[in-house]
C-alpha cells in the first residue's frame, strides 16, 4: 500500500472515531462516548503504518514503548481535570505543556526496556485512578439533549482528520522511539474535548475526559501489547486483526467494570 493510500487511510479513520466520540457521548452520555474514543484510532493507524513501512522490527519496538506513553497520557488527563478550575484554556495548555515534557523525555533518554514500560504504565494507572477515586470528584454526565447535525459532525471529522494525519505521518517517518511516542498522541482525545467543551460545556468535557483515559489507557495500551506479541506469530496484516479484536474482547468487560 502506497504511504498516501494509508495516510488516506488514517484521516478517514480518525476523523471518523472523532466524530462518533463527540456524537455518541452527546446523544448517550460521557461513559458510553469515552468508551468509544479511548478504543485504539491514532495508536493502531500509526503501529500499522510503522509495521508495514519500516518493519517488523520496528513495529515491535515502536509498540514497546506504548504502554509507557499512554500512562503518561492518563496523568496528563487528571492534570487537565484538577486544573479545570483556572478556565478550560489554561487547563489544556499547561497540562499538554507537561504532556510534552514528560514525553521529550522518553526521546531523550531512548526506548525502554517491555518490563520498564509495563510497570510505569502501572504506577501511571494507580495515580490516575486513586486521583479520580479519592481527589477529584467527577460524575458521568448524561446525554446533552442536544445532538449535533450531519453538518457539524461532518467538520468535526475533517478538521480531526487532518490531526490524525499529522500525527501517523510524523510517526510513519520518524525514529523507532518517536513513532512510539507519536503514536500515543492523544489525538482523539484533545479533539473531543474541544469540541465537547464549546458544544456542551466545560462540565461534561471533564466528564468525558474521565472516561476517555481510562478506556484509552487500558484498551490502547493493551493494543499495543497484543500488537507486539502477534507480530512475533503473524504477518503484519493477521498481527493487526487478532490484537484488534483481542483487544475488543478485553475492552467490553472494561466498560462493564465503568472504570471510565
Amino acid at each position: 500500500m502506497h504511504d498516501g493510500l494509508r495516510l488516506l487511510l488514517g484521516f478517514f479513520v480518525g476523523g471518523l472515531c472523532v466524530a462518533a466520540t463527540t456524537a455518541v457521548a452527546e446523544r448517550h452520555g460521557s461513559r458510553l462516548g469515552g468508551f468509544i474514543g479511548g478504543l485504539p484510532s491514532t495508536l493502531a493507524i500509526a503501529l500499522l503504518f510503522v509495521a508495514l513501512t519500516g518493519g517488523r522490527e520496528h513495529a515491535i519496538q515502536a509498540a514497546g514503548i506504548a504502554p509507557l506513553s499512554f500512562g503518561i497520557n492518563g496523568l496528563y488527563v487528571l492534570l487537565f481535570v484538577v486544573l479545570t478550575r483556572y478556565g478550560f484554556y489554561w487547563s489544556m495548555g499547561l497540562s499538554l505543556a507537561a504532556w510534552v515534557a514528560a514525553q521529550s523525555a522518553i526521546v531523550v533518554h531512548g526506548a525502554p526496556t517491555l518490563g520498564f514500560a509495563i510497570v510505569a504504565w502501572g504506577v501511571c494507572f494507580c495515580i490516575c485512578w486513586l486521583g479520580f477515586k479519592f481527589g477529584v470528584k467527577v460524575d458521568a454526565q448524561s446525554s446533552s439533549g442536544t445532538p449535533s447535525g450531519f453538518g457539524t459532525l461532518l467538520v468535526r471529522a475533517l478538521a480531526s482528520g487532518v490531526l490524525v494525519t499529522v500525527a501517523a505521518a510524523t510517526a510513519l517517518w520518524g525514529g523507532t522511539v518517536i513513532s512510539g511516542v507519536l503514536a500515543s498522541l492523544p489525538v482523539v482525545l484533545i479533539c473531543s474535548l474541544f469540541i465537547t467543551y464549546h458544544r456542551v460545556g466545560l462540565g461534561f468535557a471533564r466528564a468525558l475526559a474521565r472516561s476517555l483515559v481510562f478506556s484509552a489507557v487500558i484498551n490502547c495500551s493493551v493494543f499495543a501489547l497484543f500488537f507486539r506479541t502477534a507480530l512475533f506469530h503473524f504477518d503484519i496484516l493477521p498481527a493487526f486483526v487478532v490484537a484488534y479484536l483481542a483487544t475488543l474482547l478485553i475492552a467490553l468487560p472494561v466498560y462493564r467494570l465503568n472504570l471510565g
